[in-house]
């Protein structure tokens, strides 16, 4: 009896948990999904994996609620001794693609990336979409607090499997199919539904053309904050002849309460073709608190040594870099900003200030909480290196006004 009552016990699950079984052509990897710890990152890739969450195609801009993930390859693969990812999820079969939206970063402190995770690949801060990573046998400590992870691999046969895809190089292995189960009470009450998660529609309105002059949708009801609005266009309906109007692309960001944002035109584009088709979409993200513009505002990054400032003037685009060290001489001078790029949870620039070192930064900051003067946030800041970008800071991030 004692050896049947242990046989019962060794036979049950070792640890209560929502499962996911992520079928590729190298094996199955069984990845415990911190539902608890990262609900918004669990959420999306439930949902996407099983087609219950509207998605933008990136090659045509329309909206689908095909499942994702499924004949995905794992596009991007480094097997280094010290770092080892396999990335997966774009829908595009490369790094450019995602589900038409973003939200936010989840960090918990007790989710670090150790071997054998599962983390949120981002274009930086609050920059979530629906790429994910798998982790090797190698920790990389350098991916905390900048990526979510919200999956551990725990079994060895799984770990085996990302092994093999590691080994099988870019485009070497596919994931095949998707499937969960939920092994205790709590993971039977997480809701993927309920987590906050942006939308995205098609917007409903009318379209005013004036050839050779505009194109204009009219949308029946206004944007407010926290829609991002984007527009394709093909003039034959054929397979890659589809471009994103990126003129016609809106973000309606923050402003004082006492105008409440309110879009209900969108200029499309200056029509010269005798005929065109438009895939119109709307990504409304809840509690969006990134501004549409940085004018009159100032960015401010604490430094190891000391705090950066850039005060940008009412161009939105140029202003004043200070650099206030914890001891010595206060730096400054003049810069201007280009590459900017405004997103629901998020913004990114370039500064090129000649009169300092390093003369070029490219500024990522992830909006978190907002008040009516004081957007906080997080960053990460690169710097040119030998030509390429290399990382200067990552840390806490404020937007004054």
């Amino acid at each position: 009896m004692k050896f049947l009552a242990i046989l019962i016990t060794f036979s049950c699950p070792v640890q209560a948990a929502l499962l996911a079984n992520v079928q590729t052509t190298q094996g199955t990897i069984v990845v415990e999904l911190q539902y608890d710890k990262a609900p918004q990152a669990v959420a999306n890739f439930i949902t996407l994996a099983q087609g219950t969450r509207s998605r933008i195609v990136q090659s045509t801009g329309a909206i689908t609620y095909a499942p994702l993930y499924i004949g995905e390859n794992f596009f991007r693969v480094i097997n280094d001794p010290s770092f080892k990812i396999a990335q997966t999820g774009s829908g595009t079969g490369n790094n450019s693609g995602g589900p038409g939206y973003t939200f936010r970063d989840e960090f918990h402190p007790t989710l670090t990336h150790v071997p054998y995770v599962l983390s949120m690949a981002n274009s930086g801060p609050n920059s979530n979409g629906s790429q994910i990573f798998f982790t090797g046998n190698a920790s990389a400590a350098h991916l905390n607090h900048v990526h979510t992870i919200f999956g551990l691999i725990t079994d060895v046969p799984s770990r085996a499997v990302i092994d093999a895809v590691l080994s099988a190089g870019d485009n070497g292995a596919t994931i095949t199919g998707i499937s969960f189960n939920r092994t205790d009470p709590a993971a039977i009450a997480f809701d993927e539904f309920a987590q906050n998660l942006p939308t995205i529609v098609q917007p409903s309105g009318s379209l005013t053309v004036i050839l050779g002059v505009s194109a204009t949708w009219n949308l029946s009801q206004a944007m407010s904050t926290g829609a991002l609005f984007r527009a394709f266009r093909s003039t034959t309906l054929e397979s890659g002849s589809w471009l994103e109007l990126n003129a016609a692309r809106q973000y309606v960001g923050i402003t004082p309460p006492v105008s409440p944002p309110s879009v209900t035109t969108a200029l499309l584009e200056n029509p010269s073709a005798p005929k065109a088709f438009y895939n119109l979409s709307v990504a409304q993200h809840p509690g969006s608190v990134a501004p549409s513009n940085l004018v009159n505002r100032t960015v401010t990054i604490p430094l190891i040594g000391g705090t950066l400032t850039l005060a940008f003037n009412g161009s939105g685009a140029a202003g004043t870099t200070t650099f206030t060290p914890t001891t010595g001489s206060v730096l400054s001078g003049a810069f201007t900003a280009f590459q900017m790029s405004f997103d629901p949870n998020h913004v990114s620039f370039i500064t090129d200030t000649p009169s300092l070192s390093p003369r070029y930064l490219r500024v990522k900051c992830g909006c978190d909480t907002a008040t009516q003067s004081l957007i906080s946030g997080h960053h990460v800041t690169e710097k040119i290196v030998e030509n390429d970008w290399k990382p200067f800071a990552t840390g806490s991030a404020t937007i004054t006004r």
